[in-house]
């Protein structure tokens, strides 16, 4: 019972780590954005402002995260970036998506999944 609970609690702060990387990937955007204005005008300050929130953000669940699951899953899961710069870059930058791009988001993904999974098994 203890196990079950353990997992259960695990699963909550997985998926906190998730939107705490998809949070950290906004910041990417701002960062691009924020290097796009002139430098220290409003729409820079701006979004730099909004950068060091979604690093602050990022960093103090991070810290919470990594008191409940082991820091190989955590790192592991920092591999799901590759998917956000690539469909943020498609999306909102107007970036060309090629073949090899998807590939490689789709090996690093399949890593991750691999390993997490085997990491939940070795746990039960």
């Amino acid at each position: 019972m203890e196990n079950r609970y353990k997992m259960k609690n695990n699963w909550k702060y997985f998926w906190a780590l998730q939107i705490a990387l998809f949070v950290s990937s906004l910041g990417g955007i701002c960062s691009k954005m924020a290097g796009r204005q002139v430098f220290l005008s409003g729409a820079f300050l701006l979004y730099y402002g909004l950068l060091l929130a979604t690093l602050f953000f990022y960093a103090v669940v991070w810290q919470q995260v990594l008191k409940k699951i082991s820091l190989t899953v955590a790192y592991a899961c920092k591999g799901i970036g590759v998917f956000y710069g690539i469909l943020w870059g498609v999306l909102i930058f107007d970036e060309e998506l090629k073949w090899n791009m998807i590939l490689g988001a789709i090996l690093v993904l399949a890593g991750v999944y691999c390993y997490i999974i085997e990491e939940m098994r070795e746990a039960k």
